[in-house]
């Protein structure tokens, strides 16, 4: 979209209940001058006929300046996050609070909880008067009042998956037992649980990697969390986390899993570059094409097949597996 494109956009939304919608990167040739009054914008990129919106909230121009609303309507009945939501939701609604008294660039505007769903806005001023840099602001301001939430949730979630572990054995068996009971699992539970911890211990094998296990969010889950704390040169340059899924498929991986573990990668704030997917049976050829596509992107998608977990296993040497995995991901 070109910057004329988008401020007839806002003309057009001016005064209606409809929002602008613009995309990320128009914004920093938007001023406040080129925004009407009554005129709300969200940041958003169409799909066909979905808008997937960059951020839940919108911004609008008020004295001279650009200033958001942000919040949502939580649902009980779809809370999958291991803090219940009431608690996650105060934890919000309290830095919201502090902030608001320390700083005064946050105000909250609405709470409310009937007891299904649970009703929460406040607004962000800035003193930008570019469109760009008023939502850059924003959104850091959003990520660090809701920072320490998810972060408990977090703490919560790896409580409850270590115990779970320990209920179920997690750890007991050696390695080579566990690659007999990949091959050897019927069930879709037991498909994906044995190889995840086999691959989880294995990725702890690895000097200065620390594995963290399950992490769920409010939009997806990921099977394996790593933290990144390796000297070696070809994951010292990666970021701090690390990814990986794990696929226990009777039949071979293709391009829509590597296009969902990539949106996976590319959804923690800017702190994840590696991603490892593991097929037990293999992949597709179409996942040579995909890799070459994103050959110039700064995500890098590393596939590991059940062989080479196996020779791994066999010879003690995952690293190494894993560094020669890396190293013909980045010449494909």
């Amino acid at each position: 979209m070109k910057p004329e494109e988008a401020k007839e956009i806002l003309k057009k939304c001016a005064g209606t209940e409809n929002s602008a919608i613009l995309p990320k990167a128009v914004l920093d040739f938007i001023s406040v001058t080129d925004i009407p009054p009554d005129t709300r914008i969200e940041v958003g990129n169409p799909r066909g006929a979905i808008i997937e919106l960059e951020w839940s909230g919108n911004l609008y121009a008020n004295n001279g300046v650009i200033k958001a609303v942000a919040g949502s309507n939580w649902y009980r009945k779809f809370w999958y996050e291991p803090l219940g939501l009431e608690h996650y939701i105060d934890l919000i609604k309290r830095a919201i609070e502090v902030r608001q008294q320390q700083r005064g660039d946050v105000r909250l505007t609405e709470y409310d909880d009937d007891g299904a769903f649970i009703q929460m806005y406040y607004e962000i001023a800035t003193k930008e008067t570019n469109l760009g840099k008023a939502f850059r602001r924003v959104e850091q301001i959003s990520t660090e009042l809701s920072e320490t939430a998810q972060q408990t949730s977090q703490t919560v979630g790896k409580t409850v998956s270590a115990v779970a572990q320990r209920v179920s054995g997690w750890g007991t068996q050696a390695l080579d037992q566990l690659v007999d009971a990949v091959e050897k699992a019927q069930s879709t539970d037991e498909k994906g649980r044995s190889l995840e911890e086999l691959v989880s211990r294995l990725l702890e094998t690895v000097p200065g990697f620390a594995v963290t296990g399950r992490v769920r969010t409010e939009t997806e889950e990921i099977d394996i969390e790593v933290l990144n704390g390796s000297l070696a040169p070809q994951f010292n340059r990666e970021s701090a986390l690390i990814v990986a899924e794990c696929k226990n498929w009777t039949s071979r991986c293709g391009k829509n899993e590597f296009v969902l573990l990539k949106e996976k990668v590319e959804n923690r704030s800017d702190r994840c570059s590696l991603g490892i997917l593991v097929s037990w049976n293999g992949f597709k050829s179409t996942i040579s094409k995909e890799m070459l596509r994103g050959s110039r992107e700064k995500t890098l998608l590393i596939p590991m097949t059940g062989q080479q977990i196996r020779t791994a296993v066999r010879a003690g040497s995952f690293e190494d597996i894993l560094a020669e995995c890396w190293h013909r991901a980045i010449n494909i």
